[in-house]
């Protein structure tokens, strides 16, 4: 018998491995876990963050950076176009691209998709939805593929993603979308605050007062607890994950109808107001918790704390003397319902943010951030908006 008909055999079955190893496979992939945050995807819409702060999804990365619907493919040749696209359904306008793998293996690639923006605002229950998309390797067709994932509610705000080996993505900067300043009620309270007395005008930092400052702090203050603001602990999110941490934080109208606030909820709200006539907010994050800062000159050189959680608080009397707001301001005011809380509130979170300063300054202690909202909206951090802005509320 030839010599060659025992390799034979051998050769098929080489041949059989060599073009499996080589045949490409792809599966969807929808980040983070076959999750999609409506409030990411409308928060982030126009983000334009610095070089050194983009994301990173390594090496074996083609097309939107930004990109959260996309394909995972494996064993690409080396120099294949690739096309993904994403197909039209609920909330999703849908997108395509076609890129060149410059290397052969492993590739994850996301088109930019179009999303129906509107639609996805009025999201307030989670839900499931299904994403279509099919994939093409060289104009062949590796097939159409539906996924079945969750839409988180618009009130869920992403803050952490464990990415596994010991790296973990923070996306804490999120929590900057739900401080609305643009929202039509800011007005009104700005006009209630006025009425009270406290003020005569807001004028931001034109006084370089920080007694002006503080005044008008506690004007905004005052009108909150008038209208019965009060805290409220409610926090939890459904679709709970040990890898995907969110929070659920009322939109500007939520928190005012329902006149309760949880720590995330009064923080950003009056960050939105006090946003809006020019002062310079932080939100300021601890391990499971939130509160505010406020800078008391336009330059930043003295910052106080806010501890929105003690809005409405009319039981605890305030110190003689604060260590924060001068004694003519005290005296000024401290005859006024609303004070104790407020000079409370200021006394309590501005020691709270010294003592841990080392740490929001910091970039190994990622549990403590200060979120400034004008760098967040400078870098496209877009406020969320309602369908039902300023409607309807008293």
């Amino acid at each position: 018998m030839p010599l060659r008909l025992y390799f034979a055999p051998a050769l098929a079955v080489l041949a059989a491995t060599i073009a499996h190893a080589a045949e490409t496979t792809w599966e969807p992939n929808i980040y983070p876990e076959n999750q999609l945050f409506a409030s990411f995807v409308v928060s982030t819409a126009m983000i334009d963050l610095p070089e050194d702060e983009q994301p990173s999804w390594g090496d074996r990365h083609l097309g939107d950076e930004q990109g959260v619907i996309g394909a995972e493919l494996e064993h690409v040749p080396k120099g294949a176009k690739i096309t993904v696209d994403v197909k039209k359904g609920p909330f999703i306008e849908g997108g395509r691209i076609t890129v060149t793998a410059p290397k052969g293996g492993d590739w994850l690639v996301h088109p930019k998709v179009a999303y129906d923006f509107d639609a996805l605002t009025k999201v307030h229950q989670p839900r499931p939805i299904n994403i279509t998309m099919e994939v093409s390797v060289n104009g062949v067709s590796l097939g159409e593929r539906t996924e079945t994932v969750i839409l988180r509610s618009i009130n869920d705000c992403l803050f952490s993603v464990d990415e596994g080996d010991d790296v973990v993505s923070d996306y804490g900067f999120l929590f900057a979308a739900y401080v609305n300043e643009n929202h039509p009620w800011v007005d009104r309270i700005l006009r209630e605050a006025l009425e009270s007395g406290i003020v005569d005008s807001f004028d931001g930092y034109q006084s370089e007062d920080p007694d002006q400052v503080l005044r008008q702090m506690y004007a905004i203050w005052d009108v909150m607890q008038r209208r019965g603001m009060k805290y409220s602990s409610i926090t939890e999110t459904a679709s709970e994950s040990d890898t995907v941490l969110s929070q659920h934080v009322r939109l500007f109208d939520d928190a005012i109808r329902a006149k309760q606030a949880n720590c995330v909820d009064g923080t950003v709200l009056l960050a939105a107001i006090l946003r809006k006539i020019g002062l310079h907010p932080y939100l300021a994050t601890v391990p499971g918790h939130m509160f505010l800062a406020v800078d008391l000159d336009e330059e930043g050189n003295e910052t106080v704390g806010l501890e929105t959680t003690m809005m409405g608080d009319t039981t605890s009397e305030a110190d003689e003397e604060s260590p924060v707001i001068s004694d003519a301001l005290v005296a000024e005011e401290k005859k006024r319902p609303s004070w104790s809380s407020f000079q409370n509130a200021v006394d309590y979170a501005t020691a709270e943010l010294e003592k841990d300063l080392k740490k929001f300054n910091s970039e190994d202690e990622t549990d403590y951030q200060l979120t400034d909202i004008a760098l967040a909206r400078r870098h496209g951090i877009l406020p969320i908006t309602s369908p039902e802005d300023g409607k309807d509320i008293d």
